[in-house]
């Protein structure tokens, strides 16, 4: 029991004294921790409900509801804009157009013209006082246009102040009874923002596994065989060896790459059932260089990594940190500005910010995304230098 116990002494000094050990230990904790902490207040705000500030809402409605006075749901919409802290800066403007130009008004929801088009069944506000429960044949539909983040919430706003404002009534059907699709547009806004989340989070983890794959045997594995001692001694300079080392793992990576993004595309109809997102061939294509970039970026990371570890169980633990960082970065967007050009300078997260705007918009700044990529290429450029100079540093490369 008491050579348990010595060993026992033993190791957790060895754990405790070593702060290589206690950084691996306890920084992954850590970081959870603090990412875990901004994951639920960014979801929070982002998921909600959808943020909408600075605008003025454009609102149809159909004039044969049956009173002199404003619709009671219009009334309402102004109690609610009034009140609320959150749409403060926001205002409503009312177009009445006649029941007979419902389709016409239906294209201009579509075109974005108008946010919202209500349109109601004749005499719609005095028959649903009278109307008995169950019986009755009104009906109020809300058509919006889902592209616009404006759209989307005064459509969800709107929608939960029917049942607040009427009764016996039907929503959202013809006057068959058959439901009707309410977005108008090319897109959904809310789905969109659900992806622009789930895409860059699976991308940058399945990429960091990736890499984590490779990146820890070409040089600290090397070390632990005692291969890299015995390449040192050739007459290949070190530059070369770094150089050499770099481009294999690249080509392993892209191709492991590849397959990530080909996944993507052939897994997005099946992640995006029920939602209507379409995206142009230039945003593929820019997607497909922006993952392209990010094994760049985390190939050099990693090699720098593998190259400053003594064994492979070493550079694993240092790369935990790294990979939890990648994924806060992928969720941070949705609490950062993407117009701020300063962001393009930090790597990872303006890759980030990249395929949020993407995703949500089909497009962005050609400004932030070549400060990106030249960013990126040049921080790569700069792994490379180090890993190059660490080559040199005997104490690191020999064990």
């Amino acid at each position: 029991m008491k050579n348990v116990f010595t060993v026992f002494k033993k190791e957790m000094r060895r754990y405790f004294t070593d702060r290589r050990m206690l950084l691996s230990l306890f920084l992954p904790g850590v970081l959870i921790f603090v990412v875990y902490s901004l994951m639920g207040r960014v979801f929070s705000s982002a998921f909600t409900q959808t943020r909408v500030e600075n605008t003025s809402y454009h609102v149809a409605y159909t004039e044969n509801y049956g009173t002199e006075e404003k619709p009671r749901i219009l009334m309402n919409f102004d109690a609610y804009l009034a009140s609320s802290d959150e749409e403060k800066t926001n205002s409503v403007e009312y177009y009445p157009v006649s029941a007979t130009e419902v389709d016409v008004t239906k294209e201009k929801v579509a075109s974005g013209q108008y946010d919202l088009f209500i349109v109601f069944s004749d005499n719609f506000e005095v028959a649903v006082k009278s109307s008995a429960a169950g019986t009755n044949t009104n009906y109020i539909n809300l058509f919006y246009n889902g592209e616009k983040a404006a759209g989307t919430k005064i459509y969800n706003v709107m929608s939960s102040m029917v049942d607040v404002v009427y009764k016996n009534y039907r929503v959202n059907v013809d006057p068959t009874g058959r439901p009707i699709t309410p977005n108008l547009g090319k897109s959904d806004y809310q789905g969109a923002m659900v992806l622009s989340v789930i895409v860059p989070m699976l991308t940058m983890s399945l990429l960091f596994s990736s890499v984590m794959s490779i990146t820890p045997d070409a040089v600290a594995g090397e070390k632990e065989r005692g291969t890299l001692s015995a390449m040192l001694l050739t007459p290949i300079r070190r530059g070369e060896l770094v150089m050499g080392k770099i481009l294999a793992l690249m080509v392993t990576a892209a191709l492991s790459g590849l397959t990530s993004f080909l996944g993507l595309l052939g897994g997005l109809p099946s992640l995006l059932q029920g939602v209507s997102i379409s995206f142009s061939i230039g945003t593929v294509v820019l997607l497909g260089v922006l993952i392209v970039t990010t094994l760049l970026l985390f190939v050099t990371l990693g090699t720098v990594v593998s190259t400053i570890s003594k064994s492979v169980k070493e550079c694993s633990s240092y790369m935990a940190p790294l990979m939890i960082l990648a994924m806060a970065a992928a969720f941070l967007p949705l609490a950062i500005k993407s117009e701020n050009l300063g962001m393009a300078l930090v790597p990872m997260l303006n890759i980030s910010l990249c395929m949020n705007q993407l995703l949500i918009t089909g497009s962005i700044g050609v400004g932030f995304v070549a400060l990106t990529i030249g960013s990126n290429l040049v921080f790569t450029a700069g792994l490379i230098f180090l890993i190059t100079r660490l080559f040199k540093v005997e104490r690191i490369m020999i064990l």
